[in-house]
C-alpha cells in the first residue's frame, strides 16, 4: 500500500512540475541570441488590412507574438471614422487600450450606440469572455489588444 502511495505521488508530482512548465511558457518571449528586449517603434508598424471576417475600415498591426495561436499576443486595430464591430463575442478575455482617438463598447445582443461607454487615450478596458458587445468609432481610433490566443471574434447571427 505505502508502495502504491509513494508512486502515486511521484506520478503527481511530475505531471505537477509538467504543468508548472508549461504555464510559465505562455507568454515567454523567445528574444534572438544576444537580445534582452523586443522593441516596436511607431514609426516602423506595418499595418496591413484586417482579416476579411471583420468589418471594412480596419488595419491591424502586430506588435508581438501571434493572435493566431495558443500564446500571448500584442495587435493595434486602426478603426477609420464610422467604423462599426457589430454585436460579437470573444472566448477569452479581451484587454484593450486606447491610444488615439475614441471607442464605444456596449454589452448585449441589442446594445445600442447610446448604450455605450466612451474610451478616449490613455483608457483601458477588460472585456470578459463570451460577452457580447458592439464596438463603435466615429474617427480614426487606434486600440491596441493584448491577451493570450487565438483571438476570435465570433459574431452574434440575427
Amino acid at each position: 500500500m505505502m508502495k502504491k502511495l509513494c508512486v502515486l505521488v511521484f506520478i503527481l508530482g511530475l505531471t505537477s512540475m509538467e504543468c508548472t512548465q508549461l504555464m510559465a511558457q505562455v507568454g515567454e518571449m523567445k528574444f534572438p541570441e544576444g537580445t534582452v528586449q523586443h522593441v516596436v517603434h511607431s514609426k516602423d508598424i506595418q499595418w496591413k488590412p484586417c482579416p476579411p471576417n471583420l468589418p471594412a475600415g480596419c488595419e491591424i498591426a502586430v506588435l508581438e507574438g501571434s493572435p493566431k495561436s495558443n500564446d500571448l499576443f500584442t495587435v493595434r486595430f486602426k478603426l477609420s471614422g464610422e467604423f462599426v464591430m457589430p454585436p460579437h463575442t470573444h472566448p477569452k478575455d479581451e484587454r484593450a487600450t486606447i491610444l488615439q482617438g475614441k471607442a464605444y463598447v456596449a454589452f448585449g445582443k441589442d446594445a445600442t450606440r447610446e448604450d455605450a461607454k466612451e474610451f478616449g487615450p490613455g483608457d483601458y478596458y477588460v472585456n470578459a469572455r463570451n460577452a457580447i458587445h458592439t464596438v463603435w468609432a466615429d474617427s480614426s481610433t487606434i486600440i491596441q489588444l493584448t491577451g493570450i490566443g487565438p483571438w476570435e471574434a465570433n459574431f452574434i447571427e440575427e
